[in-house]
Order: C-alpha cells, then structure tokens, then sequence
C-alpha cells in the first residue's frame, strides 16, 4: 500500500468519526438512558449538575456545552437538547481525534483507531456517562506517551487530562495504573527526552496515581452495588463481546513474523468474522435491537478491551522485536491498515444504523408526548411496539424525562411501563400508577413549567 494511499484511509477513518458524532447530535441520542434526567436537573439550576463528587471534573465537562449557553441566556430547548447531545456524544471524540491525530503518521494510529473500536463504538451508544470522557482521556494521554517525541504543549495536555481523569470514572482503579506504568516505561526506555518534559511526565504519574486512590475509594467505599453484576461475567461467552476481543488479536498477529508469512490467512480471517457476526446481528439476533450492543454492562468491559489494545500498542512502541522478529513491519502495514479499517467499519455501520433507529423512535416520541393529554405508561402508547429492528428504544426509568424536554413543560406525560415499581420523575400531582386503569383526563399541565425555557416547534423533523 502506498504513503498516499495509507494517509487516505486514515483521513477518512477519522472522517467517520466526525460523522459519527455528528449524526449522534443531530438525533439528540443524548437523551437516550439517563441523558434526559441530566438535561432535566440542569435547566432548573441554570447549569452544571454535579450529582457524583467522585466523577465531577468529567460531569463538568460534559455539561460545558449546555452550561455555557444557558449562562449566555440561551432559552430554546431544541438547541439545549442537541447542545447536551453534543456534551455526551461529542467531547469524547474530541479526545479521541487528538489521540489520532498525535500518532496520524505512525503504524500506531491503526491500534488507536481498533481502541475506539472495542471501547466507544462498542459501548457509547449509552451515551450519558461518564466512562465514554474518561477512556476518551485515556487514548489521548497514551497517544502522547507512546509518541517518539514529546513536545511540551502534548506533555501539558497530558498532565491535564491526567487532573481530569481523578474525578472521572471508577474505572481509573484500572487505567491509572494502565498509564502510571506506561509513562514509567516511557522514562526508563526513551532517555532523550528533555529534563522538562520528563518532570512532566513524573508529575502525569503522581496524578495516574491519585486517580487510582480515588476510583477505588469510590468503588469500594462510595457505593453499594453488587460488582460481579456491574461487570457482567456471563458476557465473556458473547459474541458481542467475542468479536471486539478476537479481531484485534488477529491483527496484531500480522505485526508479527510468523503474521506475515501467514497474512492473506489472516486477513481472510478478519473478513469472514466480519461477515459472520454482521449475519449474526442483522439475521439472528434482533431481538432487542441486539441487547448486547446497548448492555449497560458494556461500560465496565470495555475498559479491559480498551487496555488490551493500548498494551498491544505499547508493546510494539517499546519493544517492536516482539512483534516483528525480521525488523520489516512495513511489508505488512497495509494489511495490518486494511483488516483495521474492515473492522472499524463494521463496528461504525452499526452504531450509525442504531442512531437512525434511534431518531425515528424519538420522532414518534415526540409526537406521541405532545398529542396525550393525560399520564400514559409507554406501552399504553403506539411508541414502543410493531417498529421491526428499531423497537425498543426507551430506557427504563428515562422516559418521563424524555417526555418532559419533548413537551417543553415539566409535567412528564410519558411514563414508564405500567409494571415498573418506583417513582416517576416529573409527576407532580397525587396519582395512581403502575395501573391498567389510566388517570382522568386533564386540561392544565402548568403545574411546575420549565420556565423560562421554551420548546419552538418540533425539534425532530419529519
């Protein structure tokens, strides 16, 4: 494969990252899970909702987009809703091209792109929280130090994201010391960096460390859920899972010397596991839009995926012998580049096709939500059911939230399902729920307005 033919590719990979975000935006998938609730508690106190201390410094980062247009005095709810959409879906990404873009010229950047991959494409479609900023932080500060030189603006940066990476994500208990060990090697194996971007780098490693002391105090000390299901084991014999696990092996097994000399096999490997597990979802495995894909477990899995693929990383930065015995990697970079490419694509293809999915839901939500006239649970409406592959878009306890930003008035019209147990947000009246029997109808819904907030007109169109 040519220089110029290589360069294409990756500006079009990052290219489809832009659309990705872009198209997330402009369907507001930020609101989809807990997204509506944050967007909801945001407006009555007029910006940043910081609900977990532990998490605050990415929650303000997420929120940034929202806050600042609030406090410009921005009133229309249509663009605070994709503006929000922007904060989940977009500020990740904006790690995830500077991470690119720092290893655009080497063979590196195919590893990076199969870390977004396994990590963002796999898990972001449960777009609001805070895992999504926090592995984003983590390619870019591994992207800084896996680079041959470091400058002192990337080593700033890094150092900054490292602050923002403490209050994060309990994840950090685990990628804290991912990176701590990573810039320890990046000391000890290159010796001519300048003494100011070493001290730099020290100081990356103290703050690597205090993220680790705060993820675990956290875990183990701030929260009381049950950990074995938060990392949902069972998904190990997925083959959503599966399939982000074995590719990446595959390729790097082409960076090595007995990869090359196997190579057509191997990239013959690559596109059947494309084409079977694209005939897995698309044929067999519709069923709740493919629940693997929208697993709420994913989050915590995928940070092990995301280290996995960074170490490969690492290890053909630091000791490219391991990986490549004969020294002549460039004899198979263009597979290496074209099985990542296959397999990004893939992956892309799939979230693209669920956020579609997604804004023709919300668009009957919409339209469902402003045409009721009295509470609803949401199987009681024509929103959730008969929609082929893209039924089932609602989220739990989310959608009287949803319901709330799509009226533009704070009586949530939408309920949950009528067997749900517990409270309904945005209720603000004495009514029965969970019951087959729906209250009477009403003529007033102006029992607590977002005012002075207003929704003008549709804000998905037909």
């Amino acid at each position: 494969m040519s220089e110029s033919i290589d360069r294409s590719l990756k500006f079009l990979a990052m290219a489809i990252i832009v659309l990705t975000a872009i198209a997330g935006v402009y369907a507001a998938r930020g609101m989809y899970s807990d997204g509506s609730f944050w967007l909801v508690e945001m407006l009555p106190r007029g910006g940043i909702y910081i609900f977990d201390p532990h998490r605050a410094y990415v929650q303000v980062l997420v929120q940034a987009p929202v806050a600042l247009a609030i406090w410009l005095g921005t009133l229309d709810l249509n663009l605070l809703i994709r503006l929000h959409s922007f904060g989940f879906v977009g500020v990740p990404i904006i790690f995830w091209l500077g991470a690119l873009m720092l290893q655009f010229r080497t063979k590196l950047f195919w590893f990076f792109l199969m870390a977004f991959t396994v990590s963002y494409l796999r898990s972001n479609f449960f777009s609001a929280g805070e895992f999504s900023t926090a592995y984003g932080l983590t390619a870019f500060c591994a992207a800084v130090l896996l680079r041959e030189k470091i400058s002192h603006i990337q080593a700033a940066l890094m150092l900054l994201s490292a602050i923002a990476l403490t209050h994060s994500y309990e994840a950090t208990l685990f990628l804290g010391v991912f990176l701590a060990v990573v810039a320890s090697v990046r000391l000890v194996k290159v010796t001519d960096d300048k003494q100011s971007t070493r001290f730099l780098i020290l100081l990356s490693i103290a703050v690597f460390l205090f993220s680790v002391y705060v993820g675990a105090r956290s875990t183990f000390f701030q929260r009381s859920y049950d950990g074995k299901g938060a990392a949902n084991l069972s998904a190990l014999a997925e083959p959503h899972l599966l399939y982000p696990m074995i590719l990446p092996a595959i390729i790097a097994l082409m960076c090595t010397g007995y990869g090359r000399r196997i190579k057509y096999w191997l990239v013959t490997a690559v596109v059947i596991s494309v084409s079977l597990y694209a005939f897995y979802v698309y044929r067999w495995d519709q069923s709740n839009i493919s629940y693997g894909y929208f697993s709420y477990a994913y989050r915590a899995l995928c940070c092990f995926l995301l280290m996995g693929v960074l170490t490969l990383a690492t290890g053909l930065r630091f000791w490219p012998t391991v990986f490549d015995t004969s020294g002549r990697y460039a004899d198979n970079s263009s597979y290496v580049a074209l099985a990542a490419m296959i397999f990004f694509s893939s992956m892309t293809w799939m979230m693209l096709y669920h956020t579609h999915g997604y804004y023709k839901w919300a668009q009957r939500f919409e339209k469902e939500a402003i045409a009721i006239n009295r509470h609803t649970p949401i199987d009681h409406t024509t929103i959730n059911t008969n929609h082929g592959w893209t039924h089932g878009y609602n989220w739990m306890w989310g959608n009287p939230s949803t319901s709330i930003l799509l009226r533009g008035n704070a009586e949530a019209m939408i309920l949950n399902n009528s067997h749900h147990k517990g409270p309904e947000p945005g209720v603000y009246e004495n009514v029965k729920l969970n019951d087959a029997v729906l209250p009477a109808d009403r003529t007033n819904f102006e029992v607590y307005p977002l005012q002075p907030f207003e929704k003008r007109g549709l804000l998905f169109i037909r």
